[in-house]
């Protein structure tokens, strides 16, 4: 049996990745006093094909949880995971019928994915007039001491998401999940501006009437939890983390339904069209209300208003030059600006960096700077590559200029001879461009940062 506390971490199969500290980072800031309503919580469990934990996982949350509702959302599971839940649920009305009244379990007839199921415990837990919904897996890979403290950190700010912040120092940890975490980090921070450092825990506590006005989401599978993390930052509420213990099954107990190539493609889908949107200039609904009691407006005078302090505009700029350039920010500010500076909006590239990099929240002074690689007098020869590249991945040859008849020459054949092969050759230069800056520059950063740890030691 596998239980969700502290004796589970005898087991030879769990590798223990350093205890997790007791304080929580909440970012240095404490809540403002406000009239809250009382705070309700909904424990909800996700899962599929879980038979063999599930039962160990809903006796251990129904035993130190009495004052929380309990919903388990059984997402169209096609092993023993029916028949456990039943048998769990007698077994609390036998022996604990207060435990099995807070018991939930709903059953969705077919697989519908782990953010389908959640939508479905979110549904069901502010039907029973709960406020906030902790989230956990099945398979007992979190424990109650760490669902506790996120849960009190939910308590401490209860208007904000609260995710679990997995400690993965140990060896026992792949790599692979290292990398990931990482990655998944990147693409949140550009997506949001918020830096989340574990956003793919599914240890979280949501506050729901906030998380409800969100609206539907693109996707309901794994990237769900991907998606309403940068739907919750757009929508104004700020995501914290807390340090929780980071369990990792051996690979003989380990059960997962993670699929390596399909759901990394659906996960580079997802970080595309987050990129997307966040550069369309569509502001997204804000959500996150407005505590009763509270004289804050929520809304602070921009810096500019204030032109006849010269001390603001010496911030302003200063914020231009230094603002975002560690770790893998400033490569991606080079990138970007390369992509740009290729793209055949030429007159407007200076005004688009800027946007985009504010957008994006990356360096502007690098992101201009970079974007300048096609001013004068390099602008002829990065209009005659890109119309070059363009004509090869259009016609398959080169420009032939020779063969064009200048006196009974159509705006047709002009279009398909310049324009189009501009346009899609600017934007293949760009993104060459920019992949071969991102990568020189995070060498030549590797480099630097490799030397001075030399010259310390």
């Amino acid at each position: 049996m596998r239980l969700l506390n502290h004796e589970s971490l005898s087991q030879s199969s769990i590798s223990l990745a350093g205890p997790a500290p007791a304080k929580a980072n909440m970012n240095a800031e404490m809540p403002r006093a406000t009239a809250l309503p009382p705070m309700r919580f909904a424990i909800i469990v996700p899962v599929y094909n879980h038979g063999g934990t599930v039962g160990d996982v809903v006796r251990a949350i129904a035993g130190k949880f009495v004052d929380a509702r309990l919903i388990v959302v059984n997402d169209g599971s096609t092993d023993q995971t029916g028949q456990t839940l039943v048998n769990t649920a007698h077994e609390l009305q036998e022996h604990c019928p207060t435990a099995a009244a807070r018991l939930h379990i709903i059953t969705l007839p077919r697989n519908r994915g782990k953010g389908a199921a959640l939508l479905a415990g979110f549904r069901a837990a502010a039907a029973a007039d709960c406020t906030h919904a902790l989230t956990t897996d099945a398979d007992g890979q979190h424990l109650i001491a760490d669902m506790m403290r996120v849960m009190q950190v939910s308590r401490l700010f209860p208007q904000d998401l609260i995710i679990g912040d997995r400690q993965m120092d140990d060896h026992a940890v792949p790599a692979s999940s290292k990398k990931g975490r990482d990655l998944s980090r990147f693409w949140l921070w550009l997506q949001t501006g918020q830096d989340v450092p574990d956003s793919q825990c599914g240890l979280r506590v949501y506050p729901l009437a906030s998380t409800l006005q969100l609206g539907s989401h693109w996707f309901k599978r794994f990237d769900f939890e991907s998606e309403t993390l940068a739907r919750h930052a757009w929508a104004g509420m700020a995501i914290r983390s807390t340090p929780i213990t980071c369990l990792y099954f051996s690979p003989t107990e380990r059960i997962t339904h993670f699929r390596p190539f399909r759901d990394t493609v659906r996960g580079v889908r997802l970080n595309v069209l987050l990129v997307i949107r966040r550069l369309l200039p569509i502001p997204c609904p804000k959500c996150r209300p407005k505590p009763t009691g509270s004289t804050d407006t929520g809304v602070s005078s921009p810096a500019y208003l204030a032109w006849h302090n010269r001390h603001v505009w010496k911030s302003l700029i200063r914020g231009l030059f230094t603002a975002n350039l560690k770790d893998s920010r400033l490569p991606t500010a080079v990138g970007v600006g390369l992509l740009i500076g290729f793209f055949p909006a030429y007159g407007l590239q200076t005004l688009l960096a800027v946007y985009v990099a504010r957008r994006l929240h990356l360096n502007v002074a690098v992101t201009v700077l970079a974007s300048q690689i096609s001013i004068p007098p390099l602008t002829p020869f990065c209009i005659l590559l890109s119309v070059e590249a363009g004509s090869w991945l259009l016609h398959g040859h080169g420009l032939s200029l020779a063969s064009l008849d200048w006196r009974h020459v159509s705006a047709l054949q002009m279009l398909r001879t310049f324009l189009a092969p501009m346009i899609v050759g600017g934007i293949a230069c760009g993104l060459v461009a920019g992949t071969v800056g991102l990568f020189v520059t995070r060498n030549i950063m590797a480099r630097v940062k490799a030397a001075r740890s030399a010259a310390a030691n």
